[in-house]
């Protein structure tokens, strides 16, 4: 089983990074963090992170979308806001993210952008959104802020979403076959 780390949209709470880094630091495979931090892409705490842009980031060093490997699953990652990620009254637009994890022959898509914690499975692939864990939105914004980890087994995805605590919230958890 491998575990990665999804998080998203601090907007310059470097402080609950740092926190929710080193909780996490050696029992994960994979960090993401899918773009806004307001921070620099230098920033020392990005060390073995995998970044990408948001549209509150000035760096542009920071890239604008990846596709990586681990552990034989391939991750497209994107902050969200360059294919058009927010759509009114619903969790997200996935359509044009669906069509560049297409041609990266994604399994699982990772962003951002619309503060809206979430997984769910479109054409095939895993689409998560760890949230905010500082400005969250949507209907557990009252959490105070979430992020994510994925676990990967033969059979299954498991996707568990904490709380700025490193709380698990056990109603927000999502298994999908994979």
């Amino acid at each position: 089983m491998a575990k990665f780390l999804i998080i998203s949209d601090i907007h310059g709470d470097r402080k609950i990074l740092v926190d929710t880094l080193n909780k996490w630091h050696g029992q994960v495979e994979g960090i993401f963090y899918n773009g806004d931090s307001e921070l620099s892409a230098t920033d020392d705490v990005f060390a073995g992170v995998s970044t990408v842009i948001g549209n509150m980031d000035n760096d542009i060093d920071f890239a604008e979308a990846r596709s990586t490997v681990i552990d034989n699953v391939t991750f497209f990652q994107t902050h969200g806001h360059l294919y058009n990620a927010t759509a009114i009254l619903q969790w997200a637009n996935l359509k044009l993210m669906n069509e560049e994890a297409n041609d990266a022959h994604a399994d699982v898509v990772l962003f951002g952008h619309t503060h809206k914690e979430g997984a769910v499975v479109f054409d095939h692939k895993l689409f998560i959104n760890p949230g905010s864990t500082t400005l969250p939105k949507g209907p557990h914004a009252n959490i105070g802020g979430t992020y994510a980890i994925l676990e990967v087994t033969a059979e299954q995805y498991i996707v568990t979403f904490y709380s700025r605590q490193h709380e698990v919230i056990p109603d927000l958890t999502v298994k999908v076959a994979r």
